[in-house]
């Protein structure tokens, strides 16, 4: 598998600028986060909260053949998909002081290909619905791995490893800092158990 191109830093700043355009407050940002972002934020988190998305669900249907995997044998990783259910998440306030370096921070690491699609959602906190920012997996990207078998995933997490690491420490610091934001995901964790 060869590397997927990567966007251009003036592509990377025209998809932040028009995201943040769109911003329904622009002074208040709230992140909802999934997977990795949830114990390894690239930024300084104000405060963080428990939250409900609908509509979505978390899978691993990203090849990654730089961070957690390389192209002659590429891991997996986490997005966000259109269908049924729900995906629990945390909620990542970002700082008012700083926040624009946040939002670099953010748009370097989660945006270093055109895979994940950045979009404002409706989400569940408490009994209260916020807007706030996630990032959606472009199903038609080349890099989006859909259709996989849970016995394909465990295959991949469970061999490959990258420049940040192994995906399957990915997977289990993932279901680990979910089940201390108090989520239960038996899907990740099933997987975990089918992982070698």
């Amino acid at each position: 598998m060869k590397p997927f191109r990567h966007l251009t830093n003036s592509e990377r700043t025209q998809s932040l600028q028009t995201t943040i355009g769109s911003a329904p407050d622009p002074e208040a940002i709230l992140l909802f986060a999934y997977g990795s972002l949830i114990w390894r934020p690239c930024f300084q988190v104000q405060s963080t909260y428990k939250a409900i998305l609908h509509g979505y669900r978390r899978d691993f249907c990203v090849y990654t053949v730089e961070a957690r995997g390389k192209p002659n044998n590429p891991g997996l990783g986490l997005g966000l998909r259109v269908g049924s259910g729900m995906c629990e998440g945390v909620l990542l306030a970002l700082p008012e002081d700083g926040r624009c370096e946040a939002l670099n921070s953010i748009w370097e690491r989660e945006m270093l290909t055109s895979v994940y699609q950045p979009q404002w959602v409706s989400v569940e906190v408490d009994t209260k619905v916020t807007t706030a920012l996630t990032f959606v997996v472009d199903e038609t990207h080349p890099q989006c791995a859909v259709g996989l078998s849970e016995e394909a995933q465990a295959r991949m997490i469970g061999s490959a490893t990258g420049q940040l690491g192994s995906c399957r420490d990915y997977l289990m610091n993932t279901i680990d800092a979910l089940r201390n934001a108090g989520i239960h995901d038996p899907t990740l964790e099933r997987l975990l158990r089918c992982v070698n």
